[in-house]
Order: structure tokens, then C-alpha cells, then sequence
């Protein structure tokens, strides 16, 4: 599937383009700057704000997130999404 991800107060538009790459990989091949170091949902280091739409993990995350918060490096939306950095 094709999910629309938009980047809340940037005017920036991505496109998901594969099911297997995570929302992290997607941003980083858009040029979008974002902090990580893990890429196994364990330092929290990623964290966004999912403002609308559903995004599903495909690993569980081993640190406590917020409601509303995701981590980037182990999600692939699952609709259209808003995220704000």
C-alpha cells in the first residue's frame, strides 16, 4: 500500500512506498533529519508525536511511550499519518 505521511508544521509530504521499511527508513531516504541510535525500539531516542492515522509495530517497544508518541524505527503506518517531530 501507498500511505501519505505529513510532517506537521513543515509542509513536507512523504510517500510510503514499501510495507517492510520502517517509517524511520522512510523519512531518512526523504532527507528528513531525525535523531536515532538503536533502531531496535530500545533508547526512545526517535520519538515522534502521531498527531492522526495508525501506524502498527512490527517489533514491540522495550521503553515506555507516551500515548500518541511512536517510535519511527520499528512502525510502518497503516494509514495516511500527521507526525510532528
Amino acid at each position: 500500500m501507498i500511505y501519505t505521511i505529513y510532517l506537521y508544521n513543515s509542509k513536507s509530504l512523504l510517500f510510503f512506498y514499501k510495507e517492510h521499511f520502517s517509517l524511520l527508513y522512510t523519512l531518512e531516504i526523504n532527507n528528513v533529519i531525525t535523531q536515532y541510535q538503536c533502531r531496535l525500539g530500545q533508547c526512545g531516542l526517535c520519538k515522534l508525536r502521531l498527531l492522526t492515522g495508525k501506524i502498527k509495530y512490527f517489533k514491540i517497544p522495550t521503553i515506555f511511550i507516551q500515548k500518541n508518541e511512536i517510535l519511527p524505527c520499528v512502525c510502518v503506518p497503516i494509514t495516511n499519518i500527521i507526525i510532528q517531530m
